[in-house]
């Protein structure tokens, strides 16, 4: 798949089909969008994407927090599997300042060569948000792009949206999240190296550090599943600040997997949340910790044991050599 991090090394040679919009979680509601634009491909277009980044930096720029539902390299492995062969993800920045007729002349035409455009309904874009498809319709007609609005994917009588799905994690309801994902909720962070505290409690995580800008889940103990040796294996998950050993405002998450010893220092291991056991909790010593750990590790493995029977767990395509 073809995948341009900015505007200007941005030029597709064959006409496409793209779907527009931030897809910051590829949910459900996502890829109808993005699969109305694959299905092109049968007419002779490219399956394309214009997505954006919101970590931009400067004298009047902050990250924006508690956002991401995805990961970088998640979401680029996602788009390739759904079929899509060119995606553009630019900074916000970039583009924000255009006017509507801009955006649509210098990315849509120069940039993706779009014949077809694809988008939901509540789709915005040109300075301050001031055009929605209807205006995307309008100046786009001349070019003779064809825009194509997508309808919202209801579940359990509800649009399915990735600020639902924020509030469904916060809640520890990962299970929920998941089908509104289409896929476990997860992330491949990379492992950096801890205080061993693990270690010698017998269970040795690894450690990795939940950056401001990803999404934050319910602080506590998750059944989980770890990408490890070529093959997805049983885990026990903490999301959490470890009140028990130490005093911390970072935000971790930190990985018993089980059957597994060796040294992930420095590699990027997709993990994936599957059900929330326990909140976290401050115990009043290491020993009753460990006991704890134990029963949590119990539990965790017999419920991971059944999610890895799914589909999503027995296709290891695109997770190998992650660094």
């Amino acid at each position: 798949m073809l995948y341009y991090h900015t505007l200007c090394h941005a030029a597709l040679e064959h006409p496409s089909s793209v779907a527009l919009g931030f897809f910051d979680g590829l949910h459900l509601g996502h890829k109808a969008v993005i699969a109305k634009a694959v299905s092109a491909r049968e007419k002779g277009l490219l399956p394309a994407v214009f997505t954006f980044r919101m970590d931009a930096r400067g004298p009047e720029k902050k990250p924006a927090l508690g956002y991401e539902l995805i990961t970088p390299e998640d979401k680029r492995m996602i788009l390739a599997q759904w079929g899509v062969q060119a995606a553009l993800c630019p900074d916000f920045s970039e583009f924000c300042a255009m006017e509507p007729e801009q955006f649509v002349q210098e990315i849509l035409i120069q940039k993706l060569r779009a014949s077809h455009v694809c988008c939901g309904r509540d789709f915005r874009f040109g300075r301050k948000a001031a055009a929605g498809i209807t205006e995307l319709a309008a100046l786009c007609k001349p070019f003779g792009v064809v825009v194509d609005p997508i309808e919202d994917v209801i579940v359990d009588g509800q649009r399915v949206s990735s600020t639902w799905i924020r509030s469904l994690l916060g809640q520890g309801n990962v299970k929920k999240a998941a089908a509104l994902l289409g896929r476990p909720f997860g992330y491949d962070f990379q492992v950096t190296e801890g205080k061993h505290l693990g270690r010698k409690l017998d269970f040795p995580t690894i450690n990795q550090p939940i950056p401001p800008q990803f999404v934050t889940p319910c602080k506590g103990v998750y059944a989980s599943a770890a990408y490890v040796g070529e093959q997805w294996r049983p885990a026990v998950t903490n999301v959490g600040l470890r009140p028990t050993v130490e005093h911390s405002s970072a935000l971790n998450s930190e990985t018993y997997i089980c059957g597994f010893s060796g040294d992930l220092y420095g590699k990027r291991v997709p993990v994936r949340l599957l059900e929330f056991l326990r909140p976290e909790q401050k115990f009043q010593s290491v020993e009753v910790l460990q006991n704890q750990i134990r029963r949590d590790t119990a539990q965790a493995e017999k419920m991971a044991e059944e999610y890895l029977k799914q589909d999503f767990f027995k296709s290891a395509s695109g997770f190998q050599n992650r660094k």
